[in-house]
């Protein structure tokens, strides 16, 4: 074998190894477990891409003032939950459904609707759809109008123009800030 063709080699094998070792670099790198979970712990902003309309939206858990709204002293209650980065226009005739999960991937009751003044971790513990609910839905029609599918007197929809956010505000939460652990968005078409 000539000095050529080994130096090819020797640089083909060597290339191949450095490939593999990024390769797998990569692959120990995104397999990062942190926390007591056993599916370890996931972070982000709480950015989602939409496919379906848009080219991203926020949520983001608003947290009432500590010890009200049955949330014990030092805690504060979830009374809300705002939406950012919505193009109405780009999302014409799709619903959003939001609901709020635990640490074990439950979903859970954002709010209450048995005029009762308690958590849903207190008595009388809280049912979906009998005396309390898990979805938030948001709607918008086939013009680009926004409106809370599912509206009751336990939940409303805002809007703020200077920021931009549709919140959804609950007059009775069901639960502490600090028990979701997970929020998801399905759009689906209306």
């Amino acid at each position: 074998m000539n000095h050529t063709s080994r130096s090819k080699s020797v640089r083909a094998i060597l290339g191949g190894l450095i490939v593999l070792a990024a390769t797998f670099g990569s692959a120990l790198a995104a397999n990062i477990d942190m926390g007591n979970s056993a599916k370890g712990s996931e972070f982000g902003q709480g950015t989602f891409t939409i496919k379906a309309c848009d080219t991203w939206i926020q949520l983001n858990l608003v947290a009432g003032a500590t010890g009200q709204n049955g949330a014990p002293a030092g805690l504060s209650a979830l009374t809300g939950v705002g939406v950012q980065g919505l193009m109405p226009t780009q999302c014409k005739s799709t619903k959003f459904t939001v609901q709020a999960l635990d640490s074990t991937g439950k979903v859970l009751p954002l709010y209450r609707t048995d005029q009762t003044a308690a958590l849903c971790s207190s008595k009388p513990f809280c049912v979906i759809g009998k005396n309390s609910e898990s979805d938030l839905i948001l709607q918008i029609s086939s013009t680009g109008v926004v409106s809370l599918a599912n509206s009751d007197s336990y939940h409303q929809l805002t809007y703020n123009s200077t920021t931009g956010v549709y919140t959804f505000s609950f007059t009775q939460p069901g639960q502490l800030a600090q028990s979701i652990s997970t929020l998801t968005v399905q759009s689906s078409g209306v």
